[in-house]
């Protein structure tokens, strides 16, 4: 996936960063908590976490663009491996998948809103 110099000088990449970590010790309360969506160069990627017994249980993909071949494609790969090791890591301190950078960042972004949001 490349984007053109152009779609890079607009501004595309410069509201993603890593989720800044959830403080030490931070426990997330029980129930489903639901990230904002993230707006990323192809549209908007969106994520729900629950949380069972203070730990992520799961995570669910609310939103996630569509409209390309491309894009299917590459959600269908890269955000299940990551709803996977953010449940194996309890936190979203996890890399991005190679070949979905921009996919990855939001989906991060997401889930570490619906967390912040869990905190007790």
């Amino acid at each position: 996936m490349l984007l053109s110099s152009t779609a890079a000088s607009a501004g595309f990449f410069s509201s993603f960063s890593q989720p800044q970590a959830l403080p030490d010790g931070a426990q997330y309360q029980d129930g489903t908590w639901t990230g904002s969506p993230v707006r990323q160069y192809y549209g908007y990627v969106q994520a729900q976490a629950h949380v069972k017994n203070g730990k992520i249980s799961s995570i669910d993909i609310l939103r996630a663009p569509t409209d390309r071949r491309t894009s299917r494609y590459i959600n269908s790969k890269a955000l299940p491996m990551l709803e996977r090791e953010i449940v194996m890591a309890q936190n979203t301190n996890v890399s991005y998948i190679s070949g979905a950078t921009l996919t990855s960042q939001a989906f991060l972004n997401s889930v570490h809103d619906a967390l912040r949001k869990s905190l007790k």
